[in-house]
């Protein structure tokens, strides 16, 4: 029973290595279009992180504005003068 999975098993093999003993080796032109397009799929890869980057970043600088107007500036603020009696 060994021997026929081993047979089995060495039998598939031989056949996957078959099929990619088929495939030609690609040109130097085909290679170059591969190049070219794995060069553009980094390009806007990077070009979408660096606008979430710059996305997140406005979001950060618009909480900063928004905590500063709320704490009260000193200076601005006049305390309440107590009412005379007359």
């Amino acid at each position: 029973m060994v021997s026929f999975s081993y047979i089995y098993l060495s039998v598939a093999i031989n056949k996957c290595m078959r099929i990619f003993e088929l495939e030609k080796p690609k040109t130097p032109e085909q290679l170059r279009l591969d190049q070219l397009s794995v060069t553009s799929k980094r390009a806007s890869d990077a070009l979408k992180t660096e606008r979430e980057r710059q996305k997140a970043q406005r979001a950060q600088q618009a909480l900063q504005k928004l905590r500063m107007t709320i704490k009260p500036n000193t200076a601005t603020v006049k305390p309440i003068k107590p009412i005379k009696a007359v």
